[in-house]
């Protein structure tokens, strides 16, 4: 490509740009937001969700199906997320959420979560 094909396209890049975010605010535009970052010190602070499941869900002692079931969490339930670990598979999710404030396990699957969840360490 010569040089003036290339100065056009990037003029033209521009202008779709232009067109893409007019209406926007300047500082929306130049600072869009991305993925959340825990601030320093938030690494341990948990993180709330909700049961998306129809019925009610299992909370296991282990993020494992074969684990055994400790109690249930209805649907629509508001939850509090300690951290998260991988487990066995549950309709194509081998991602588990362990509870903040209480024992167990709950398949990320049936789960919403509002902000990323931590790695358990």
């Amino acid at each position: 490509m010569g040089q003036r094909n290339m100065q056009a396209a990037a003029a033209m890049a521009a202008v779709g740009l232009g067109l893409l975010l007019q209406g926007v605010p300047a500082a929306a535009a130049e600072a869009a937001p991305g993925p959340a970052t825990p601030a320093a010190g938030a690494r341990d602070a948990h993180v709330k969700g909700v049961v998306v499941a129809r019925a009610p869900l299992h909370v296991r002692n282990t993020p494992t199906t074969s684990a055994k079931v400790i109690g249930t969490l209805g649907p629509n339930e508001k939850v509090e997320l300690s951290c998260q670990a991988k487990g066995s598979w549950v309709e194509g999710n081998n991602i588990w959420y362990r509870l903040h404030g209480k024992p167990g396990w709950v398949a990320a699957r049936f789960v919403h979560n509002y902000t990323p969840v931590q790695w358990c360490r």
